[in-house]
């Protein structure tokens, strides 16, 4: 186990995560605020991770977080509007700033790491969509198989 604070929050983050997976059925596993702590732990996980790394990568993971909550998160926690676009436009001056510094030629990092859990999300539907189509085909034969059987 490594000791650096990047680290102990991904063991946080992963004994957070057991411990919601162990809540389900439950209220605590659908608390928005509970879940908005989830999820914003690994904005702060992949950050300091990235950090510790010392190789430049902490805005792609603190952008690309950040940009999780802007675009699905936030909404989730029924803020005012007025908040709601003070967190966009914190959004987009912070990345202005860093990327003032950095390069606008970098910027496509802040897209990553969304791109990325959308289309993972977008194929794990397919994939069990798929699973689900072979299960009902093959208990519909079944299905057939043992009806003529008795027949």
């Amino acid at each position: 186990m490594e000791s650096t604070p990047g680290h102990l929050v991904g063991f946080l983050y992963m004994f957070l995560l057991m411990l919601q997976g162990s809540l389900f059925f439950t209220r605590v596993h659908t608390n928005r605020y509970w879940t908005f702590a989830m999820e914003f732990s690994v904005l702060v996980h992949g950050t300091l991770v990235a950090v510790m790394q010392a190789n430049g990568m902490w805005p792609m993971f603190f952008f690309g977080f950040a940009g999780m909550f802007i675009v699905t998160q936030m909404h989730g926690l029924k803020l005012p509007n007025w908040s709601k676009w003070a967190f966009i436009a914190a959004y987009a001056a912070a990345a202005l700033v860093v990327y003032s510094g950095r390069g606008f030629g970098k910027i496509d990092e802040i897209i990553r790491i969304p791109v990325i859990e959308y289309l993972s999300v977008g194929l794990m539907a397919l994939i069990f969509g798929a699973g689900l189509r072979i299960y009902k085909l093959f208990s519909k034969r079944r299905g057939l198989q043992s009806t003529q059987s008795q027949m």
